[in-house]
């Protein structure tokens, strides 16, 4: 297990802890023969051999290697330590994840401007746009996942870990039947049922239309008591009314919500690009000041 101190390959002196989590843990890393920062991430001492979490960390490394061009954190490199430790060498971010960035303004008791909702996620949607075209399902996006840099909002967003992505294209499933995948508030009904095989880019559509919906009305679509409540109402329960929490955004914003948050996934909009532009034609960007 590498911690804050320890040089990787007599390259990469680890600076600091970025975040930790089940699995794996992400340090700011200098490079001492050019003097870089970087990020590092490396699987936990106990997953550090487990075939199948070195598998996802490949499968992750690949999905946003075949991205590259997009708003996807750039990978740089997937090495193997002199230890035997497989390990992930990406750009270095300095910013804020979105949801702090909606936290501030909910501390203010505002929303997030539209405009700057729709530049926010403009190249996340490109992203997706890409990512499902080549087969790849990011399956966790959410406001912990979307990075706004410090240089600024708009082409400076970055959508971040790939760890949960799932490759249409491979008959490999490296998620177990009976294993949710994903944040609760994102997760599409089908998405519920444990089953990899029913997820496909809908997944994502679900998301975003979530997504928006935090970022306009300060609230995820469904929120209950405990999360076995919160299942209902995804599952069963009327889709939420975005007009009324925002009367000042336009009521056609509902049947847009509801189509984006479909139950089935075959009533969702077809893909991210057509949900976007419905989107951008409801709200029209360029009446706003």
């Amino acid at each position: 297990m590498f911690d804050v101190g320890d040089v990787i390959d007599d390259q990469y002196r680890l600076v600091r802890l970025i975040g930790a989590g089940g699995q794996g843990s992400v340090f700011e890393a200098e490079d001492l023969e050019i003097g870089a920062p970087f990020a590092i991430k490396v699987l936990n001492r106990e997953f550090a051999m487990d075939v199948e979490c070195v598998r996802r960390l490949r499968r992750e490394a690949r999905a946003m290697g075949m991205l590259t061009g997009t708003a996807a954190v750039q990978i740089l490199a997937l090495n193997h330590a002199k230890s035997g430790q497989l390990y992930l060498v990406m750009e270095l971010l300095r910013g804020q994840d979105l949801e702090r960035y909606i936290n501030q303004f909910e501390a203010r008791g505002m929303f997030i401007p539209v405009r700057m909702m729709l530049e926010v996620l403009s190249p996340v949607v490109e992203t997706l746009e890409v990512a499902h075209g080549r087969g790849i399902v990011h399956r966790d996006i959410k406001p912990a996942n979307i990075f706004v840099l410090d240089s600024g909002i708009r082409g400076r967003v970055r959508l971040v870990d790939f760890g949960m992505a799932k490759d249409l294209s491979s008959p490999a499933q490296l998620t177990q039947e009976g294993v949710v995948v994903g944040s609760p508030s994102y997760i599409p009904p089908e998405g519920w049922h444990g089953k990899p095989g029913m997820i496909t880019h809908s997944a994502d559509v679900y998301a975003l239309g979530a997504l928006v919906f935090r970022m306009l009305s300060g609230r995820v679509p469904f929120h209950g008591a405990d999360l076995v409540d919160v299942i209902r109402q995804v599952a069963r329960g009327p889709r939420p009314s975005l007009h009324a929490k925002r009367p000042d955004l336009p009521k056609i914003m509902d049947p847009w919500v509801a189509r984006a948050l479909a139950i089935h996934p075959q009533e969702r909009f077809g893909s991210v690009r057509e949900l976007w532009d419905e989107l951008i034609a409801i709200l029209r960007p360029d009446d706003i000041i």
